[in-house]
């Protein structure tokens, strides 16, 4: 039961994670509008992309169900390339949406599979 607490608290971490970084990625445009520096909110992605190795790692790290840790895991890779890239390929941002609606997905189904366990 313990390791079922464990697990979910890190898998609330990363919907959390992906979650916000979804609403960063959003309102990117909004601010780039509204503030004349965007360097300082492009690297609140690295914060969300090392959070959600954390989460992805520490949820995983149990896991039996080999289907929901490669949908964390691409998921995590996709987001970190999105993130690493997207200024040289910018369709990468619109990709980012997808690894983190991934990683939520993920994470929940993590969350309902330990609840059965």
């Amino acid at each position: 039961m313990i390791m079922e607490t464990n697990t979910s608290k890190f898998d609330w971490a990363g919907i959390l994670s992906a979650s916000l970084c979804v609403v960063h990625c959003l309102l990117t445009p909004v601010l780039i509008l509204l503030l004349s520096n965007k360097e300082w909110w492009h690297q609140v992605s690295y914060l969300f992309l090392a959070i959600s190795f954390y989460a992805a790692f520490k949820a995983t790290q149990n896991c039996t169900v080999n289907k929901i840790v490669v949908l964390i895991w691409l998921s995590f890779l996709i987001l970190a390339v999105s993130i690493l890239f997207e200024d040289t390929f910018t369709w990468l941002h619109e990709l980012s949406y997808l690894a983190s609606f991934g990683l939520v997905a993920g994470h929940i189904l993590n969350i309902r599979y330990c609840k059965h366990c």
